[in-house]
């Protein structure tokens, strides 16, 4: 039995990391796949503790969509996209309420692979957005060694 999905609109949400470029490379062939346009988001997390700065500037938040759209366009997606900041307990939440409110079809995330201590000290987006989200969430398979991962021998 084949199973054909039709989503006309995937959100993306993307990190600096090598995660978020593994899920921009899905997110262009799911588009091309399913004929879907992309809405590309990047939030710039900001601590809860004051003296710790962000990963980022604005300008680089920025600059990580401008670079993600321009990937898309050249593959022949349709895509649009911004950069915001939040406090990184609010980022999940908040890309949820981007899906909703650009009434997408699915999301796609990439994944870091945290394990042990890194996995405690994380963050887990992923986790909470499969929990607060009403659609698909598909999560994009990290490569094998990511400098965070390596798999058990």
């Amino acid at each position: 039995m084949e199973v054909t999905v039709m989503w006309d609109r995937l959100l993306l949400a993307i990190d600096q990391f090598e995660s978020g470029q593994t899920a921009l490379r899905v997110s262009e062939r799911l588009a091309l796949t399913t004929g879907a346009e992309v809405r590309v988001i990047h939030i710039r997390e900001l601590s809860r503790l004051a003296r710790v700065p962000p990963l980022e500037t604005p300008a680089e938040a920025e600059s990580l969509v401008d670079e993600a759209l321009f990937s898309l366009h050249l593959a022949g997606v349709g895509a649009e996209g911004r950069a915001c900041s939040f406090p990184e307990d609010q980022v999940p939440q908040r890309i949820v309420e981007e899906s909703m409110y650009w009434v997408c079809d699915a999301l796609v995330l990439g994944s870091r692979r945290l394990h042990g201590l890194s996995r405690l000290s994380g963050r887990g987006v992923r986790d909470r957005v499969l929990r607060l989200s009403p659609l698909p969430v598909i999560v994009a398979p990290t490569p094998l060694n990511n400098g965070i991962y390596s798999p058990v021998r």
